[in-house]
């Protein structure tokens, strides 16, 4: 009899959804952030979680103000992505939703993702910014590149990869937390991830302002980190994409410089040709063996699915 109530009394704690919204200094836009999500969310289907990520400011005195809301602080800052992490692993919810805490996303647009999610049973949804939205013009040629690098190597269009507000069934996400980086990127590398895994998503559009306060982000030095990020994961899948490209760039230029300076100098094959032509050819056989690798570990996590 006990144990049948205290199972009633867990149901009962259970959420549907866990908006996570991890915090590092935003002490400008995190209570207006709050005060909206409390008034526009069904707080006995949702939970609102803040990942306090080591702010300095009194970013978690202004959460503490919002009795609705689970705080989770920690001790220094350890960046975006452990921030994820750390509400996951402590989310209720079947569904959860990452939200910015800066202003930028708006209630109605967190309803209709979930809404996305639940209405065709996805294992995840993205909120993909539309006309309207407010575009930091100094990001937008970084983001034409590494949607460029994730088209070449995904062979897939991506309309939004590193959108803030996105939706995935809990059960799916913690699977690959692994995999999320410590600070920048976990939105890129959880896009690659679902549509690499073949998992079913969905887009629904919506509408970004303008944050509020100054933006942590580095766009040089995050931009370098995030095609890191791409490349990392592209290997974990597709390694002889990556490889064998490189392998067969390097083999043909190798050739044709070879046979140039044979027909032009009538010396032969030179010894850098043939450095090329070996070491491309190296990069292919590497990039076959790990395909392989990979295909009995794709299989064997199928199986174990």
């Amino acid at each position: 009899m006990k144990n049948e109530a205290e199972r009633s009394g867990m149901e009962k704690t259970m959420k549907k959804v866990s908006v996570i919204i991890p915090a590092y200094n935003e002490s400008r836009g995190i209570g207006q952030t709050l005060q909206e999500l409390t008034e526009n969310v069904d707080l006995e289907e949702t939970e609102i979680i803040v990942v306090n990520d080591g702010s300095t400011d009194n970013t978690a005195d202004i959460v503490s103000g919002f009795p609705q809301v689970r705080l989770i602080s920690h001790k220094k800052n350890k960046g975006y992505g452990t921030a994820i992490r750390t509400g996951v692993r402590n989310a209720q919810g079947e569904i959860v939703v990452w939200y910015d805490s800066d202003g930028q996303h708006r209630p109605e647009d967190l309803h209709r993702v979930v809404k996305e999610m639940v209405d065709h049973n996805l294992d995840y949804c993205i909120g993909v910014r539309s006309e309207g939205s407010h575009v930091e013009k100094t990001r937008v040629l970084g983001k034409m590149i590494l949607r460029l690098i994730l088209w070449i190597f995904t062979r897939q269009k991506i309309m939004d990869f590193n959108s803030g507000l996105r939706a995935f069934k809990r059960s799916i996400l913690i699977r690959y937390l692994g995999l999320l980086p410590r600070r920048f990127g976990a939105s890129t590398v959880t896009t690659i991830l679902m549509q690499e895994e073949d998992y079913t998503g969905g887009e629904v559009p919506i509408v970004t302002r303008k944050r509020v306060g100054k933006s942590s982000v580095r766009q040089f030095r995050d931009g370098f980190r995030t095609i890191g990020l791409i490349l990392n994961v592209i290997l974990l899948f597709h390694p002889l994409r990556l490889y064998g490209s490189l392998g067969g760039i390097l083999a043909v230029s190798g050739l044709f410089y070879g046979l140039l300076r044979a027909l032009m100098w009538h010396k032969g094959i030179p010894v850098l040709a043939a450095v090329m032509i070996l070491c491309g050819a190296q990069l292919f056989c590497f990039g076959l063996l790990s395909h392989q690798i990979n295909s009995v570990r794709y299989a064997i996590g199928r199986d174990d699915r």
